[in-house]
């Protein structure tokens, strides 16, 4: 008994309650400004590996639902309770009690004190003396006492009473947030897998276990859904952890009938809204509401909060263009954001991951804002004047071979200009924290990129090569003893280009002597120009087009098709897929949200500014008053107490003092 009385004592002790206080504020501290359940390599991009490890390890990166600070608002609850009700009973005393000083001479040891005669008559006295008290805002007290047949009075006074009510509401405020706090953890989805058999299902899932469903009716939770249009969801997923979750039932249906999204010039979404349609599981009762940011959905205790957005499972019509091997035809899929795609591209299998598609893409187009891939950030601040176009459609996706290696890649629907220019841009990455390598594929006069993929199969086409070198061959006027070496030459050059580009053309001219470089490179870059017209040519005869206009126009398109080649020799997919048309279906990201406890921690709020408000500006301050009778009159004893002697308090006293005095004086 003698330790639990000391245990008691311990945990109800100011210090052990300050000091949980302080804890805990610093943790709802860090859990402020520390952002809250991001992904791990958020934390390790913005804080390095090894302080992101120690931050998920102690559990900072979800403060609020881990056992120790759970069990710190535990005690710190336990500790404001047992100090309130310890002290509670004597404050309210206290707050009833007049304190009597029957002992004149007691009240000439307190710091505010006076003493004075008055000829006026004792029953006057009193009343004037009781009438003053009562318009400084005093409750009074009065008593009398006789000795020698004289009658003494003694006044108690006091104001400010329901200060001590400052101290009891600061006090029952941190129970009450504790509890809303306690109310809105994870407890109760715990409690459930401790004590009732609810078991974290493991991902990934087919199905759906009665061990990993909880019932509506759990106290607290919070989670995220996301609704495609046309699709309806009753239940939200809850993480334990990165593998493993809870399926929480909701008390209605959501139906996402239409997703809403306006832009700002520049591309950033202005206003995103879902309207939907709930359904009563209870009664079948249906209702419509546009959820949106700061108008949440509120309905039997659940909020329902517009978080984000994203696809739902657009459709892609998908042109899949081969690169090195002029054999292959071109494939044409049929896919959607939802399921990945598997590739066979010359016996070897591709698994395509689907990222991301945007089919809006603002960016700024000014010719002294383009960075190396044609275009910049749109969010850029700098230059004073923006050119903002909308680029058109991007799909991001990631490219798996069969030897695990991955390459993340960006492909832009339409043509984007450059330098006066139409290009097809797609960029690619190997790694997260490599920046994207761009190629720029040219567009040709239908704004396509047909006539390029043309030329790319051609140039791997032996066949088609050859019926080139003959061309070029007969247009020059050759004898026929010159016209094999000359075509032996040509297809030596077109050989070495078609491995590497205008890379390793200027490579091999490098082992030439300096002063023969330039004249040899203007001479075989102007063969490759023409052989990749005639190879175009071809290609479109082959596939029964018109022929091409030779204008400047068309010079230019070959001259970017050279360099494009060249680019795409190290472009790392074999194949190009091109984004031909879709249909796009939008997903509204929403957090679902139990939480009880918040009216609570509102409440205790509340009653947190009104206690600190009491305490601050209601003063607790004790008179008295005797009145004894002499052989002259009555010889008065004020003074005044009270817990703090700020200076308002001393000019309270003197002004108390020289009211009392001004009355009691005798009359003119």
């Amino acid at each position: 008994m003698k330790f639990l009385k000391q245990l008691w004592d311990f945990i109800g002790s100011m210090r052990f309650a300050v000091s949980m206080l302080t804890v805990v504020a610093i943790a709802s501290a860090i859990g402020t400004l520390l952002k809250q359940n991001e992904p791990y390599i958020n934390y390790t991009n913005q804080f390095g590996d090894f302080w992101a490890k120690i931050f998920v390890r102690i559990g900072l990166d979800d403060v609020y639902n881990q056992s120790w600070f759970l069990g710190l608002l535990v005690f710190l609850l336990l500790s404001t309770s047992i100090c309130l009700i310890r002290n509670t009973p004597k404050m309210l005393r206290e707050m009833r009690s007049f304190k009597q000083h029957n002992r004149t001479r007691s009240l000439l040891h307190l710091p505010e004190h006076a003493q004075w005669h008055s000829n006026v008559d004792g029953e006057v006295l009193t009343a004037q003396c009781a009438q003053t008290f009562e318009q400084l805002g005093y409750q009074i007290r009065a008593a009398q006492e006789t000795i020698d047949g004289r009658t003494h009075i003694y006044f108690s006074a006091k104001r400010g009473r329901f200060n001590r009510l400052g101290y009891i509401l600061t006090h029952l405020a941190i129970i009450v947030i504790c509890l809303g706090g306690l109310m809105d953890s994870e407890l109760s989805i715990r409690a459930q897998v401790w004590f009732f058999g609810k078991q974290p299902l493991a991902l990934p899932a087919l199905q759906v276990p009665e061990s990993a469903t909880l019932k509506p009716d759990t106290l607290s939770y919070r989670g995220n859904i996301s609704i495609p249009e046309g699709q309806t969801v009753d239940y939200v997923a809850l993480y334990t952890d990165a593998n493993h979750v809870l399926v929480q039932n909701l008390p209605f249906d959501i139906t996402l009938n239409r997703f809403i999204v306006d832009y700002y010039s520049t591309g950033m979404p202005k206003r995103f809204a879902s309207e939907v349609t709930v359904t009563d599981k209870d009664n079948g009762k249906q209702f419509q509401q546009t959820i949106e940011v700061n108008h949440p959905l509120r309905y039997k205790g659940v909020a329902v909060y517009q978080s984000s957005f994203g696809d739902g499972g657009s459709k892609f019509k998908l042109a899949i263009h081969p690169l090195r091997d002029a054999n292959l035809p071109v494939l044409r899929k049929d896919a959607s954001m939802l399921d990945d795609q598997t590739l066979t591209i010359d016996n070897e299998p591709y698994q395509i991951e689907w990222r991301d598609f945007k089919p809006i893409n603002v960016e700024d187009m000014r010719e002294d804002h383009k960075q190396d891939n044609g275009f910049a950030d749109a969010l850029n601040p700098k230059g004073a004047r923006k050119d903002f176009q909308n680029i058109g459609a991007m799909l991001n996706f990631v490219l798996r071979d069969s030897k695990g290696g991955a390459t993340e890649y960006r492909n832009y629907m339409s043509p984007i200009m450059i330098n006066g220019a139409a290009f097809f841009v797609s960029m690619q990455r190997n790694d997260l924290q490599n920046n994207f390598t761009n190629w720029h594929i040219p567009a040709d006069a239908d704004a396509s990129i047909n006539d390029y993929m043309r030329i790319q199969t051609g140039i791997h086409d032996e066949a088609i090569v050859l019926q080139a070198l003959n061309r070029l061959a007969n247009a020059r006027p050759l004898k026929s003893n010159e016209r094999a070496d000359y075509i032996k030459n040509a297809s030596a050059i077109m050989q070495l280009f078609r491995e590497g580009g205008l890379t390793a053309i200027s490579d091999k001219l490098g082992e030439l002597p300096e002063i023969e470089q330039e004249r040899m490179w203007q001479s075989v870059t102007g063969l490759i120009h023409t052989m990749t017209s005639h190879i175009l040519d071809l290609q479109r005869e082959q596939a029964q087009l018109a022929p091409r206009v030779d204008n400047e126009q068309t010079q230019r398109f070959i001259d970017d098709s050279i360099n494009g080649y060249t680019q795409g020799i190290q472009y790392p997919a074999p194949f190009y897929l091109e984004l031909e048309r879709f249909i796009e279906i939008k997903s509204s990201e929403l957090q679902v949200t139990r939480s009880p406890g918040q009216w609570w921690v509102y409440l205790g709020s509340l009653m947190l500014v009104l206690g600190t408000l009491a305490m601050a500006f209601i003063r607790e301050r004790r008179v008295w008053l005797h009145i004894t009778p002499d052989t002259t009159g009555n010889t008065l004893t004020l003074a005044m107490s009270s817990t703090r002697r700020t200076y308002d308090y001393r000019a309270h006293w003197h002004t108390l003092q020289a009211r009392l005095q001004a009355v009691t004086s005798e009359n003119p």
